[in-house]
């Protein structure tokens, strides 16, 4: 299963969350090479959410012969990051149905909505109210989707081709997948 966005997974080869084995009775994770973790300390990351942090002893992680597979750090040993088990186990079951063919359908219905709501905030403003109460902040939304609506019309009428996703200059410096 490969859902993560790390510098594994983006390669196609290594070791990435996946691939390690979670005990959470005992509190400990087994690493693809059957070594097992000596620290389970859980904690909050820079936005506040309780995560749960493991690592591999110098030892084990130091003399491996897949380090290269398992870290791109030279000196550090390997640690995961994780959420509690029910929240880790509610996005191991999302990301399982990702591959269904009726969520994939389902999904493109929700990315044309996706897409709308972005038009709505970038061309037309729609993240702040130039207005104070609720009837004129309601007639400022109509009138923003009257507007969407009108230049769909129009590029359509034009024959104009729909915009590319627009791709972050960090994410054109990453290679192409073979």
């Amino acid at each position: 299963m490969r859902g993560l966005s790390t510098w594994a997974s983006r390669a196609g080869h290594g070791y990435d969350l996946p691939n390690f084995s979670i005990d959470w009775e005992r509190e400990q994770v087994t690493c693809p090479q059957g070594k097992v973790s000596v620290g389970w300390k859980p904690g909050r990351d820079e936005t506040d959410h309780l995560r749960i942090h493991s690592r591999v002893s110098r030892t084990d992680c130091g003399s491996c012969p897949a380090r290269p597979l398992c870290t791109p750090a030279k000196a550090a040993r390997r640690a995961v990051y994780f959420h509690p088990r029910d929240e880790y186990e509610a996005l191991n079951a999302a990301r399982q149905r990702m591959h269904d063919p009726a969520w994939q359908k389902q999904y493109r219905v929700r990315a044309g909505v996706e897409g709308t709501l972005s038009q709505g905030v970038r061309a037309f403003g729609m993240r702040r109210s130039r207005y104070i109460g609720q009837a004129k902040t309601a007639l400022q939304q109509v009138l923003a989707v009257v507007g969407i609506n009108a230049a769909r019309i129009v590029a359509w009428l034009d024959d104009r081709a729909h915009a590319a996703t627009r791709v972050s200059r960090f994410a054109k410096l990453a290679p192409l997948p073979a």
